[in-house]
């Protein structure tokens, strides 16, 4: 492919969050294959063009009058293109595709966790994603559920699985990762229990209180501890305040990469208990670092990795907690989680999945 990639994003650094860190991964591992990656950041706090090695970025704010900031990015691109992406179907997709007719190329959409699950439902930005559906040379979806939901509604598109990848080599622990492990799991009191992560946004569709009146309801809470990284919402913390509902946990802030390997060795299992997801990255991290999952099925297929409950179940999803908490030998477990991850979302498998849509988008 010798002409640039047009890259359109929302989500790039330095926003943190998953869609971010997934969006910046597929963008670095594509410009290390060779490709050249111009990327258009939407909502960003100037005006600016930012030369990389592997491509430009171009940076526009968001609107100060209606129409304003996409034709702005359609003026400050330096074409011509092989194919646009859209990282996100309902905002990026809807430019990715407007601006590929205008280039007379074709397009890939990408769609992530809330484009299918909650944007398809809100007025203005379902408009912007039958579009982007409707227009797409190819759509990609970030996990099997949604691949299959995206075919029911558009049955002659071509859509196919791109999920995350992980790669376990970038999580390795250090001396002092090791030591924080302990710190957190000494400060947790965890002697004799099983830590239990949760980690990221937790907000309402992540179902926290539903999960833990589950784990209540099988009288688990005793054998518990719960590491709490990220921002919890309202319902979510009140909750997590109750002794009569909630173990004992540690509650931290959003924390850096370099802190996260140590933070996820401190536990024992991740749970996710989601009612809608995409593909977290926070799972596949924790899955790299030997904890083992218990989540719903809204979550990635996991096969015997993990454990793994009907999303609509609450009584399943204290059965598998029970079941996780139960097993004779976590080791086998983590090394089991470890090699499911390494073995399906490596990194070359994100990256050849994202190369056959753009082989298919281009005219």
């Amino acid at each position: 492919m010798t002409l640039p990639i047009l890259w359109i994003t929302e989500h790039y650094p330095p926003v943190r969050g998953g869609m971010a860190t997934s969006c910046a991964r597929q963008v670095r591992e594509l410009r290390k294959f060779g490709l050249t990656v111009d990327v258009l950041i939407l909502n960003s706090a100037s005006l600016e063009t930012v030369p990389r090695d592997g491509g430009t970025d171009y940076l526009i704010p968001p609107d100060h009058e209606d129409g304003l900031a996409p034709n702005l990015a359609f003026a400050a691109l330096n074409g011509p293109y092989a194919v646009v992406v859209g990282f996100g179907a309902s905002g990026a997709g809807y430019y990715a595709v407007t601006f590929a007719a205008w280039l007379n190329v074709g397009s890939v959409v990408l769609v992530r966790g809330n484009d299918l699950d909650r944007d398809w439902f809100l007025p203005q930005k379902s408009a912007w994603l039958q579009q982007a559906f409707s227009r797409a040379s190819a759509i990609g979806a970030v996990t099997p559920q949604k691949v299959e939901r995206i075919r029911q509604l558009y049955p002659h598109k071509h859509v196919a699985w791109t999920p995350n990848s992980v790669d376990l080599s970038r999580w390795e622990p250090l001396p002092a990762d090791l030591r924080k492990r302990d710190e957190v799991r000494g400060l947790l009191n965890a002697e004799g229990k099983k830590v239990i992560g949760l980690f990221g946004e937790l907000k309402a569709k992540k179902r926290i209180p539903w999960w833990l009146e589950s784990v209540r309801d099988r009288g688990l809470l005793d054998q518990i501890r719960l590491l709490i990284v990220g921002t919890v919402d309202l319902p979510t913390a009140m909750i997590l305040e109750d002794p009569a509902i909630a173990p004992r946990s540690l509650r931290l802030p959003f924390s850096s990469p370099d802190e996260l390997p140590a933070l996820y060795r401190a536990c024992d299992f991740i749970a996710i208990p989601s009612l809608f997801e995409g593909m977290p990255n926070v799972l596949l991290e924790a899955m790299a670092c030997g904890v083992v999952p218990i989540v719903s099925d809204a979550a990635i297929p996991l096969g015997d990795a993990g454990f793994v409950f009907p999303a609509d179940d609450r009584d399943a999803a204290g059965v598998a907690t029970a079941q996780a908490l139960a097993h004779p030998d976590l080791p086998s477990l983590a090394a089991r989680a470890q090699r499911f991850a390494r073995e399906t979302f490596s990194p070359e498998r994100e990256r050849a999945a994202l190369l056959a849509l753009l082989d298919i988008a281009k005219p």
